[in-house]
Formats: C-alpha cells, structure tokens, sequence
C-alpha cells in the first residue's frame, strides 16, 4: 500500500508469530499497565482504609470490637512479615548487605546482556529462546522477588510505587515476560538497568573499599556522569535505530552503541566533531534537552572529579621517615597561621633548624596556601585528614612525632566551640599515640582546666597548653602596674632580624633590645654557690648578657621559676637559668663559661668549651617538671631550708584558697555600681580605667584573667590599684560572677564614648586607660573595621580637654610597703591633670594590627613595615593578639618558657587553681 513501508525482512521470518507486525507497544503497554494498575490499587485502598476508619468511629461499640478481635491477628501477621522483610533487605544487617551487592551484580548483568543484544535489531523475532534469553529472564525473576521483598518492607506504598529503583522494575520486568508469549524480543527500556550504577558507592562502602568522605564524593560523582551518559545512549540508540512512529519508522538511521555514547561525550564536552548526526525527529529532541543538562553535568562534576583525583594524589599519601625528626601541627591552618608559625619556628636566631613540620588538615588547600606549602617545601609538608582519626595519625606517623602542636581559631565567634574542639582533638591523640608531646592553644582560661582530666597528659613530658585570652590579658594587667611591660615581654618571647646600622634614631637602640629573645641554658659549675645578684653581675660583664631568673627546686622533687629572687638563695649545681641574649650561640656560653680558662678573654666569639666544665646537658634535651611556682613571691627569710614570705606589718590580707590572690567577700554589683555623681567625688588617683565595649549577645573577654595579674598575692594592699570599669551594665553583669571576689573594683554604667563618663571616672589622673571590645567581625568585608569601637574610643579621648583643678585623693596614705617595694607616696596636693587627652596614658587592644596608624603618627608608618616598629606599641600603648603567635614555636624548643610566662605574666598558675577553677570556676577564701 503506498504511503506505507513494507515490513522489515526479520519480521517475515517463517516462525515470526506476528509475521509483518511490529507488538513493541505490547511490551511498553504492559510496563504502563503494570505500574498505573497498582497506583490506582493503592490509591483505592488508601481511600478505603481512610473510609472504614471514619466509618468506625459511629459503628456501635460491640460491632467495632469483634472486628477488631478478628483484624489483630491479620494486623500482627503483617506487621512480622514487615519486620522480617525489612531485616532482610537493610543494610544495618549483614544479610541485607549480602543481597543489595548480589542485586547489584544481577543488575550489572541485565545491563550487559543489553549490551550484547544491542547489534540485533530493536525488535526481532525468537525462532528459540537461546541461553542469553533464559538467563534475562532468570535475572528478572530475581528482580522480582527483590521487588516483593521491598514491598512488603516499604513504610509508605505510595512513596515506595514511584521511587527511581521501583520505576526501573516495572519497565524491565514485564516485556521480559511478555517475550515469552509473543516470542518478540524488543530490547527498548532495557538500558535503563545503567542507573543501578548510582548505587556503587554504597556498595563499595559495604565491602569496606571506600572508608574515607573524599572517596565516597568521587564515587557519586561517577556515578551520576557514567549514569547519565549510558541511559542518555540507550534512549538514543533506540530512537534513531527505530525511527518515528508517525512515520512509521521508515527514517531509522541504526547507530551502535558505543557510537551513541561518543557522540554524547562529544557533545556534552561542548567539542561536537560533527561526524555522527540525528536523524530522528525524537533523537534531535531528545539532544536538545540533553545539552542543556549535559553541559551543565560536564561543567561542575567532571572539574570537580579532576580536582579531587588530583588532590588525593598530592595529599592524601603517607609521610615516610627521612632520618629526621618531625612535628605535626594541626587545627586551624590558614594561610595566615602557617605563616606566622613557620617565620618564628624556622627563624635564623635558632640556627640550623633540621625538623620537617608535617601539616594535618581535613582540607582540601585553596591556591595561596598550596603555593605557600611549594615554597617551603623543604621544610613543610601538607596531608589531607583528620587528627581524630587512627589511620590518619599513621599516616602521618604522630606516634613517632617529637610533637603534635594544635592551633585555634583567634577570630571565631564561638571561643567555647572552639576549645571544646582542640580538646577533641588532644583526647584523639592521647588515646593513639600516648607518649606524644602535644602542645595546645586555647582561648578561654576555664577550658585549660579539663586538660587535667585528659587521660595520658602529662606535665612533666612537656605537654603545655597556651591559653591566648589569659596571655593577652595578663600582658595588658601588667602594663597597668610596669607601663610598657606588654611590649618589652611580647619582644623577647618573640624572633626577629638584625639590627640595621645605617638606622641612627631611637628606633636603632628600640631594636637592639627588641632582636633579643629569651634563652634556657643550665649554668655552669662556676655559677655554684653564687647567689643570683653576683651570677646577674657575672652574665652582664663577662657574658654579655642578662640572667632574670632561675629555676630553684626547694625539696626533693618541687621546682619553680624564681624571677630575682634574694640573696640567701644560692644557686645550686647544674641550675636552669632563663637569659636574655642575642641568640641560642650567645646563650648557650652560660652552659659551658669557666672562670679558670674564660677569665682572661675579652672577646665572647672567642669563647669555647673547655675540659674543666662538663656540658653534657643540654636544656634543649631536658624537660623540668612542671610544679607550682611562686613567681615573684620576695622570700626574705629562712627556715630548714626553706623559703618563706616576710608577713605583712599589721594590717589584715585576706588571700584565696592557693594564697595567689588577693580576695574578698562576694559583693553584688549593685553595691560597687557608680552614677556620675558618685564617681566624681571618690577619690581616685593613679586607678586602672576599663573601657569595654560589649553587649548582652557578646563574648565574654574573661575580665577574670585582666584581675588576677592586678591582685597578685605579691603585691601589698597599698599597692593594689583601684579599678573602675566603664561600660554597658547588660555585658557586665554576665562578667561580674568571675571578678566579684577581687577588692577595689568599681562599675560605670556608660559609654566610653561618652566623655562626660570619661571625666567621672577622672581618666585624666588613671594610671592607665585599658580599652576592651567584642564586638570585632573577622567577616567584615573591611578588616580595618574590626576595631571600629576601639578606634572611635582613641579619637575621642585624644580630643578631650580636661580642666586644671588640683585633686587631693582622700584615705591614700603615702608609705613604703613591707616587701620593700615603694608604694604611692603621695604629696600635699597633687600635680595638676593633663590638658589635653592625648597624654593619658592609654592602651588598646587592636585585632588587625593594621589599624595602628589609626592610634599613631601617619608620617612615622611610612617608615615602619609592621606594628611592632611603630612609636605606639614600643611605648607600650597598643597590644595585639597576634604577638602571641611566637609563643607556639618558642614552647616547643623551650618547655620551661611556658613557666617564666606565666610567673611574669599571671603570677604563677598553679594545678590547684586550675582545679578549682574546673571544679567552679571560682576563687574560694583562703
């Protein structure tokens, strides 16, 4: 008949049943039947079900209860059938684990019989069911009870009926069986088995061959671009080698298989050779939808897979010992972090520095921090995992590490998170590698506490912890009591150059102090029985350089850091002494100094070790033990051998429990509130004035820490400077629990940007102006604005004027205190207060050490490269955190600088006060 195509040569075969008659829509009739039967099915059970509970609740009682007695045992019959399904089929057991990999091989096979089939005609006629026919309907037969297994298992049918896995059953199962009546194969839908390979991953996470989160990634990420190129193929090898069929398939064009996935990979990768076209209408339908998905499937997962095969081959190997040692740093690595801690840790002033520092990052490093690794690749090296996992501390070989140093996050939002993780991160690796060193940053001073409870941390194997909000705070109280003090302590416990010679200002002598650091050498046997002021003498003329303190070990095995401590303490055989030099060379002379054989040389190069003192040990090899230590306490007198404080004259002191603090009943912060009006008539002289910026929603900075440097035990009553707190009342009142033990503490609800608040605490006549603030944003999108508050407080102070009315300051009385330091000694009237603000004295905590030229003159930044060579930080005026980055490096060469830290800084903690302030994190009356 014109108009039609004559029947395919295959389909006129003498044993076609359909001899001359295409039944492909038998076989996709009988998948849409099958799947839209039971969706209504469930539907009209669902609306029946829905129908007998309405029903039931207006049956009368009797009717309702004999039903019921005879749907329990339906209901419970069921309900185990479920719970039995389920237990087979859930990958929580083990047999459900064995039947998901055997239906993925099942489903592999499927889709590889496809592939055998596809060089055959799409529709074609059976003579007689081969092997390969009988083994597809074995697979379906499989799928089927797997499909029943599913079914009784699922908790919503409905949900169950239109999932991916159930959809692919019904479009493969029922042609299968309908090959067997009408002996015609029609290979069709039967490529749609290629989505199983989205379960891979899955699988391959049962049989235990991906463990790791970057490995699972990858596998989906395959599996959703192999996915979709082999479904997309199968669809178009169907259409174009059938054709339309409203033209009655008469402009077939029969590709192969694998032509139909290179022209996919040809056109999805936006390449398109034109070698292989569509001549379909469906065929072109279908690529114009495909490339619209295609390329964006190509765009974001093919690069992504790139990468991550990339990185896992550049950071995901083992570290192989070199003959060296190596430490392992791990936490919060960023590109600012790493730098500062590879400029102090491999600094010139340490000499040849042979250790291979090994960075563990659960990470992927972006470019700048990669380029940073290549530069420093001699020394540095980065892997990719995490520090809480066995198989990445082998990888890594912590275990055989000198130490593991872990980093916080300075600028995060949530400090107690922050701790909560880097203690983690201790148990982690206390609970692997026992015996490793590992050195901590914290944020808060409470947290360091739970160390104590840390199982395997030991004090005495070097294990430290640096609390950074105790530090920064102790730095800033004691420049309130010693001006200056936080930069002379932050240069010495940190590296730097050499000095310039062709520089003649005062910055030249400013960086002649500030290139020195801090050095731990045991003394020689010359400086036995020497008391500390002839040892001091004998290091300043011979040695060149500066002895301020000892450790003295009072009993059998008690030591602690003695900071200039009295003549009758004798220094003994083989002391640590702590040293002010140039370098570690300059330093180490302390060790190895003969009175006999050095006597006579003027110059110290010339210095080398002579036969009459033994320098076996070294101080870089020894660690002390880690004891209370009595800091700055002034022993003055003798008993048995042991050292004990001169008493007070007559007046009462009360101290806390440790006999650290000076302490006092708690008091309600309504009682040490202050107006205006009160404040203006106290007389304060010589105080500390707080300035806080904070709020109700704010971070605590933890003012506990700024008290306790301000009333140390060592410190005489005389000496103890009031301290007046400015702020908002909402933010204080949270602080007030930690600080209201401490005497001499009072509070001005306001604004230090306020200058009528200003001259009601009388900063003009301060000791000290000390500005705090919280509410620094590290994601401000202007750096310079993280101390927006802080720097509009500078402004404002500077230009405040203040009047030229004498204060005469009541209830002070000018004396000498009984440890021998003077205390205020005031005159008749006291000098006139400054006219203009900028001489109050003032310090400031910036968190972008940038924003110094905000504080300092603009001219003299154009000179200085940093903050530290600035006018305002060398008279000690602004503080940062960022100079306790030095800290980490100089604690792992040094275990005994974490001691002389906190003897200067904050008096000296002790295991008792630590414990009581992880019991209730309170100072209790001594």
């Amino acid at each position: 008949m014109e108009g039609f195509s004559k029947p395919e040569p295959h389909l006129l075969l003498p044993y076609c049943v359909y001899r001359g008659h295409r039944v492909w829509w038998v076989h996709l009739c009988s998948s849409l039947s099958v799947f839209l039967g039971g969706l209504l099915l469930l539907l009209l059970l669902r609306s029946c079900h829905f129908g007998l509970n309405t029903v039931g609740t207006v049956l009368p009682e009797w009717t309702w209860k004999r039903q019921g007695k005879a749907m329990l045992t339906n209901v419970s019959l069921s309900s185990a059938l479920k719970e039995w399904a389920v237990k087979v089929i859930s990958a929580q057991h083990l047999s459900g684990q064995i039947l998901m990999v055997i239906c993925f091989c099942f489903n592999t096979g499927s889709f590889i019989l496809y592939l055998l089939q596809t060089p055959e005609p799409v529709e074609y006629c059976i003579e007689k069911h081969g092997i390969a026919s009988l083994i597809d309907l074995i697979f379906n037969i499989i799928h089927l009870l797997h499909f029943g297994l599913r079914f009784l298992a699922a908790q919503d049918l409905l949900q169950f009926w239109v999932e991916t896995k159930t959809l692919v059953d019904f479009i493969t199962i029922p042609p299968s069986f309908i090959m067997l009546f009408t002996r015609r194969a029609w290979i069709g839908l039967r490529f749609i088995r290629a989505l199983n390979i989205l379960e891979l991953p899955l699988i391959l996470q049962i049989l235990g061959i991906l463990k790791s989160n970057t490995s699972l990634k990858l596998s989906r990420l395959i599996g959703i671009i192999v996915g979709t190129l082999l479904t997309s193929a199968g669809l178009i090898h169907l259409f174009e080698s059938s054709g339309d069929p409203w033209l009655d398939f008469r402009n077939k064009a029969p590709l192969s298989y694998f032509n139909c996935i290179y022209f996919l990979v040809v056109t999805m990768s936006s390449v398109g050779y034109g070698d292989v076209n569509m001549n379909t209408v469906l065929g072109r339908l279908y690529v114009t939808v495909f490339i619209a998905i295609g390329l964006g499937l190509f765009a974001t997962f093919v690069p992504e897979v790139v990468e991550i095969v990339i990185n896992r081959e550049r950071f995901g190997g083992r570290y192989k010992d070199e003959g060296r040692l190596h430490v392992v740093v791990c936490g919060h690595i960023t590109l600012a972090s790493v730098s500062a801690f590879m400029r102090e840790f491999l600094h010139e002033d340490r000499g040849d520095v042979n250790i291979r520092v090994i960075f563990l990052g659960n990470f992927c490093p972006d470019q700048e921090l990669e380029a940073f690794f290549n530069r420093w690749f001699m020394h540095v090296a980065f892997f990719q995992g995490s520090v809480l996992k066995q198989k990445d501390q082998e990888r890594v070989m912590l275990n055989k590490a000198s130490a593991c140093l872990i980093l916080c996050d300075r600028t995060t939002t949530d400090p107690h998170n922050e701790d909560v993780t880097n203690l983690m991160r201790v148990i982690s690796i206390k609970q692997y590698c026992p015996n490793t060193r590992v050195i901590v940053q914290m944020l808060k001073h409470n947290s360091k506490a739970y160390l104590q409870n840390v199982s395997n941390w030991e004090w005495s194997l070097g294990d430290d912890v640096i609390c950074l909000s105790e530090l920064k705070l102790g730095f800033m109280a004691q420049s309130c009591l010693v001006p200056g003090i936080s930069t002379l302590l932050s240069n010495l416990f940190s590296m730097e150059g050499s000095v310039e010679k062709e520089d003649h200002s005062w910055r030249k002598l400013y960086k002649e102090g500030m290139y020195m650091e801090i050095y731990t050498e045991y003394l020689s046997s010359t400086f036995t029985g020497l008391s500390f002021a002839e040892a001091c003498k004998l290091c300043f003329l011979k040695l060149q350089m500066i002895l301020i303190g000892i450790e003295y070990q009072s009993g059998e095995e008690e030591f602690c850091v003695l900071v200039n401590p009295p003549s009758h303490i004798k220094i003994k055989h083989k002391t640590l002494g702590f040293l002010i030099a140039s370098d570690a060379a300059d330093a180490r002379r302390a060790s190895f100094y003969c009175c006999i054989c050095h006597s006579d040389i003027d110059d110290i190069s010339r210095m080398k070790p002579c036969k009459c003192v033994d320098v076996s040990i070294s101080s870089s090899s020894l660690l002390s033990i880690r004891q209370p230590s009595l800091g700055v306490l002034p022993c003055l007198e003798q008993e048995d051998g042991e050292y004990v404080s001169e008493p007070l004259e007559s007046e009462e002191v009360m101290l806390d429990s440790t006999g650290m603090f000076h302490w006092c009943n708690p008091i309600s912060l309504e009682d040490v509130s202050l107006t205006r009006e009160r404040a203006s008539v106290l007389p304060l002289w010589q105080h500390v004035v707080v300035c806080l910026f904070g709020d109700e929603k704010s971070n605590l900075l933890g003012l506990g820490d700024f008290m306790m440097p301000l009333r140390a035990s060592s410190l005489t009553t005389p000496e103890l400077k009031t301290v007046v707190f400015l702020g908002d009342p909402n933010y204080f009142r949270r602080e007030w629990p930690n600080i209201q033990y401490f005497p001499n503490i009072y509070f001005l609800p306001g604004s230090p940007l306020c200058t009528a608040d200003l001259r009601a605490v009388r900063v003009e006549t301060c000791a000290m102006c000390v500005v705090l603030s919280t509410f620094s944003n590290p994601n401000h999108l202007e750096s310079s604005m993280q101390d927006k508050e802080t720097i509009l407080s500078c402004v404002n102070l500077f230009h405040t004027r203040f009047t030229r009315e004498p204060t005469r300051p009541q209830g002070l009385h000018g004396r000498r205190s009984s440890y021998g330091f003077p205390g205020p000694r005031l005159l008749e009237a006291s000098p006139p207060p400054p006219k203009k603000g900028t001489t109050v004295p003032l310090l400031v905590e910036l968190v972008n050490t940038s924003n110094v030229q905000f504080v300092s003159d603009v001219e003299e930044l154009k000179s200085c490269p940093g903050m530290t060579l600035t006018q305002a930080f060398a008279v000690g005026s602004v503080f940062s955190m960022d100079l306790l980055d030095s800290l980490m490096a100089a604690t792992y060469f040094n275990a005994n600088v974490s001691n002389l830290i906190n003897t200067l800084v904050t008096g000296g903690d002790t295991p008792a006060l630590e414990a009581q302030l992880a019991e209730d994190n309170h100072l209790r009356e001594g």
